[in-house]
């Protein structure tokens, strides 16, 4: 685009064609903007600032670097001027025989309103020139590694069109595997950006946790258990953060930045753009990494997982020189990371729905129930109904105590691995997993627990696609996270294994 070789108007043409050929197999994009005469009105502004720009070298400094890039917004999270049905979530749209109007959108016989303004990120990617043309799917409420709902139905995964593309940012990484987009925002709490970018052989940061955060995690607890009311527990980071995900980690680094609020936090993409690839062979070089595989033996993985893994990381030792190292003891006790996340996680769900709902905390289940809301949401505010300050407090000291062990492996390693999930992407047509390798699933996302050290540290963690298992020909992804503040030192690493990774098989299936 900035050197003119395409216009913008040719480019978003071919997008919305390549989204009418493809989107229909899989349902990655949901509400496409119908305004199309607006949409070119926007494509013929974007060409004009980059004819200008090419001519008058002085101006090109003041073009973004998006200037002209179709993108589509996460359904979890608000752009002016298309809805936001969180999922495909029936709490929040009206089902009615109506039409649409200008102000909305009709998805079957539900319709959702437009939104009259945009996410603070949203807003900054606009800023940087981006086209906004609609929203990804996400599962209903963003809840669960697999995008599947009601209202905009299943998003099915580009490389094998019988089994599911992840979530909850699967809607994202579908689109972009499959070249509808070029890089997309996602969001994580459970494993919302690692899981999908995993299982569609793509790069994704979950960034340091607090830097896409206006404020702390509170957990208020409206309870009397320790007899006082509206006791508030801090957390000094949220669970849940907006990250992106993209097909090269250079679009990966410079998307971050733009997403990030420049008033908070100085990242500068071009410490991971500009870096040699000397300078990038000898950062591998001086690391050392530590692979905690199964978690001690306390985590169940489908077979092939581990071993599809390692093999792909051991590039970063016998073509980098790095240090690679399994870890064969679990640094800190599974069960009471996952007994810290199941309080932490649904008082937090709860919370929120309650606002959105705008109901008091003893409306909030009743509410779900009579308009139909999925089942998993209603399990979440129950427990999280039932919570008392101590079980609160003492989910909190666990991850206290889980920081203070990490802080101390990461004095002896650079970066720390884990598989980006436990089992290989599975047939669409099921819910979730009720077993993996002979261990019975006791919740609906149990088959996520790999997610949840990172989670609760609040670490940076990067996701570097792993290529297709040798046997079932399905993808997978290799987490990899480090210490607070070294998102750039993840980047830089992808860099070098992107240019030095041979992902064989990847033919996609649209």
């Amino acid at each position: 685009l900035h050197s003119r070789e395409i216009t913008e108007v040719e480019l978003l043409q071919t997008t919305l064609d390549r989204i009418d050929d493809v989107n229909p197999k899989l349902r990655a994009i949901v509400a496409l903007r119908k305004d199309r005469e607006n949409l070119l009105q926007e494509a013929l502004d974007a060409d004009f600032d980059l004819d200008y720009a090419a001519a008058n070298t002085d101006h090109r400094k003041q073009v973004g670097w998006l200037r002209g890039i179709p993108l589509a917004i996460k359904d979890l999270f608000m752009a002016k001027g298309i809805p936001t049905t969180l999922g495909g979530c029936p709490l929040f749209g009206e089902q009615t025989e109506q039409g649409e109007d200008e102000g909305s959108y009709k998805f079957g016989n539900w319709r959702f309103e437009n939104e009259v303004e945009d996410e603070p990120y949203v807003g900054r990617l606009r800023d940087a020139g981006a086209i906004i043309i609609g929203k990804t799917n996400a599962p209903e409420l963003g809840m669960g590694c697999h995008s599947y709902n009601t209202i905009h139905g299943t998003t099915l995964n580009p490389y094998n069109l019988s089994v599911t593309a992840g979530g909850s940012s699967g809607g994202a990484a579908a689109a972009i595997a499959s070249k509808m987009l070029v890089l997309s925002d996602g969001s994580d709490m459970m494993g919302s950006l690692r899981n999908p970018a995993g299982w569609n052989n793509l790069y994704s940061i979950r960034p340091t946790a607090e830097w896409m955060s206006e404020n702390t995690l509170s957990l208020a607890n409206d309870g009397e258990a320790d007899g006082s009311a509206g006791s508030i527990i801090d957390l000094p980071y949220p669970i849940s953060t907006v990250g992106p995900m993209a097909r090269y980690p250079e679009d990966l680094a410079m998307f971050l930045e733009t997403l990030l609020p420049k008033e908070q936090i100085e990242f500068d993409a071009s410490f991971v753009t500009e870096q040699s690839l000397d300078e990038l062979t000898l950062l591998i070089k001086r690391s050392n990494i530590g692979w905690l595989a199964d978690w001690g033996g306390t985590l169940p993985y489908e077979n092939g997982v581990l071993s599809h893994c390692k093999r792909m990381l051991d590039i970063f030792g016998s073509v980098g020189g790095a240090s690679v190292e399994y870890i064969p003891d679990a640094p800190f006790p599974n069960e009471d990371l996952w007994d810290s996340w199941m309080a932490i996680r649904s008082h937090s769900i709860s919370n929120s729905l309650r606002e959105k709902i705008g109901c008091d905390a003893d409306e909030v289940v009743p509410t779900l129930k009579a308009r139909g809301a999925k089942a998993e949401a209603i399990w979440e505010c129950e427990r999280g109904e039932c919570l008392t300050r101590q079980q609160l407090e003492r989910a909190v000291e666990t991850v206290n105590d889980w920081s203070v062990c990490a802080d101390s492996m990461f004095q002896s390693y650079d970066f720390l691995a884990l598989p980006s999930s436990q089992v290989y992407p599975f047939d669409a047509s099921m819910d979730w997993p009720k077993s993996i390798a002979g261990k019975k699933m006791d919740t609906y996302h149990r088959w996520m627990n790999v997610m949840v050290p990172v989670t609760l540290l609040g670490a940076p963690c990067l996701t570097i696609p792993a290529g297709m298992g040798s046997t079932n020909r399905l993808p997978m992804g290799i987490q990899v996270f480090a210490h607070k503040g070294k998102d750039a030192q993840l980047l830089q690493l992808a860099r070098w294994y992107y240019r030095n990774s041979v992902m064989k098989g990847t033919d996609l299936a649209v």
